[in-house]
């Protein structure tokens, strides 16, 4: 018979289990108008988030603690912003520390969706992380950005490229607000953190595609976080001679024990 301490850790355990797989689906308006676009096919992207410069450290009242027990996060979701409406799954990079007015991030991560496009964007949180007495962490938010990642063009590929994002004042959820629904410029509406911005580039990525069938779609997902039931893939760029050997390791194959990464080269 299971003791009641037993069930309540089993409890937490699903619990944990479901919220950590739990995704938010798109506006089935969006998939309604990007297939009737012909983009239902989905394509894979690289999108790398390497350095957030500020003018000054970011300061918080409500968290005086020390600053060498401070830790900053990056936190991105996929949003639409004609509904809207967050979706997919939030994705939370390592905790970094600030040094000298820099945090190097310097995360990799890869996605692929067929929503191609304009109103499909990136948002990333900036978060202060704090620790409490009972070891576990505060989270306060210290602003945000939007990382556009499709054009205009009737083709909706991908704006690859360097960026240089700077970051507003406020929590993410300010989108949410009815002032900025079918907004063409609601940056003229958010207050920029001076002198504040991440750098990253963002560009397609071919090489998931042989890997899309084991990473639900609108999902970001690191380039060292395990995917079940993948094996791991080649990052090296194969020699002439050793082509025909590693070929295989291109391809993913189904098995229970190996923690797979996800394909860096085409």
């Amino acid at each position: 018979m299971v003791q009641t301490e037993d069930t309540a850790t089993t409890a937490e355990g699903w619990r944990e289990v479901f919220e950590r797989g739990r995704l938010v689906p798109p506006p089935s308006h969006t998939v309604r108008l990007a297939a009737e676009s012909h983009l239902a096919q989905s394509h894979g992207f690289q999108l790398s988030l390497s350095r957030l410069t500020a003018a000054q450290p970011p300061q918080s009242l409500e968290m005086p603690e020390a600053e060498q027990d401070l830790t900053y996060q990056l936190r991105a979701t996929l949003y639409d912003q004609n509904h809207q409406h967050f979706f997919g799954k939030t994705w939370k990079s390592s905790p970094q520390k600030m040094k000298n007015t820099k945090i190097s991030f310097n995360e990799v991560l890869y996605f692929h969706t067929s929503l191609r496009l304009p109103s499909t964007v990136v948002v990333v949180e900036l978060v202060l992380l704090s620790p409490r007495p009972d070891s576990s962490q505060q989270a306060l938010g210290r602003g945000f950005t939007v990382l556009e990642l499709f054009t205009n063009r009737p083709e909706a590929q991908a704006a690859d490229g360097n960026r240089r994002l700077n970051l507003h004042h406020g929590s993410p959820r300010v989108l949410l607000h009815p002032q900025l629904k079918d907004t063409a410029d609601y940056r003229s509406l958010l207050k920029t953190i001076d002198g504040t911005h991440l750098d990253c580039v963002v560009k397609k990525h071919p090489a998931l595609v042989s890997m899309m069938h084991l990473l639900p779609e609108n999902v970001l997902v690191s380039g060292d976080e395990n995917i079940p039931w993948a094996r791991s893939f080649s990052n090296r760029r194969c020699s002439a001679e050793a082509s025909a050997a590693q070929d295989a390791s291109l391809h993913p194959e189904q098995t229970d024990h190996l923690p797979p990464a996800v394909p860096r080269e085409v």
